[in-house]
């Protein structure tokens, strides 16, 4: 009988954390809580991710269609604040409405585009004319990201 009571008193003393492993979890889920946490409430700086995949997904869509459609010269992009897309060939150039060639910054985005006014096109090759070599979109917001256009027609982000 005393040869148990001492098994017994011994796991009794092994159970639970020592005072040292608690501060240690507690110091742990307040740096996690300070840190991590509060981007899955957030959208800072991944508005800028979105608006670059887009800016590039409708850059080669109409690269593609400049090349597709030789006959139709009228492939120019013109970027403002808030704007990127394809526009008309009057003077002055208006955007065309499309989804599928405009990316527009919506109202509660603190994001925009430069440079602002820049008016260029593709041509049959799908080259850019009308701007610097390469040129560069920006796209600025919480951080800068970059998309280039390189003289050859190859359109990735920097």
């Amino acid at each position: 009988m005393n040869n148990k009571s001492s098994t017994y008193s011994l796991r009794k003393y092994h159970r639970g954390f020592t005072l040292i492993e608690l501060v240690i979890v507690i110091i742990i889920l307040g740096i996690l809580s300070a840190t991590v946490v509060p981007k899955f409430f957030t959208s800072n700086g991944f508005t800028e991710y979105a608006y670059r995949a887009d800016v590039i997904a409708k850059l080669r869509l109409i690269q593609t269609r400049a090349m597709q459609q030789v006959n139709d010269s009228c492939h120019q992009m013109m970027i403002s604040a808030n704007k990127l897309g394809k526009v008309t060939c009057d003077t002055p150039p208006a955007y065309i409405e499309q989804k599928a060639t405009l990316v527009v910054i919506d109202n509660n985005d603190n994001v925009t585009f430069s440079p602002t006014g820049l008016t260029f096109s593709f041509d049959s090759l799908g080259r850019p004319q009308g701007c610097n070599q390469p040129c560069e979109i920006s796209i600025s917001g919480d951080q800068e990201l970059k998309v280039s256009i390189e003289a050859e027609g190859y359109i990735h982000e920097l």
